[in-house]
């Protein structure tokens, strides 16, 4: 990585170019994200059980919105 090295005020500073950012990357890259369900329209959520994102659907979010998981769309308590 070739850095430029540049006067700001009377430190020295180390101008970073924007060719030597990190490279872009997937979700799936990463250790704690499990993509065995991934779909069309999924949401990550995180699971304590298994300490990773897992996906799941926007009709899983609704059934965990009373925080039971029962398969009833049931919207919770407001």
């Amino acid at each position: 990585m070739a850095n430029i090295n540049v006067r700001v005020g009377q430190k020295q500073g180390i101008r970073v170019i924007a060719s030597n950012k990190s490279a872009t990357s997937s979700v799936a890259d990463l250790t704690d994200v499990d993509i065995t369900a991934k779909a069309n329209y999924s949401i990550l959520m995180y699971d304590s059980t298994t300490n990773k994102y897992i996906h799941v659907t926007p009709a899983y979010v609704m059934d965990l919105a009373d925080a039971v998981p029962n398969d009833v769309i049931d919207y919770g308590n407001f």
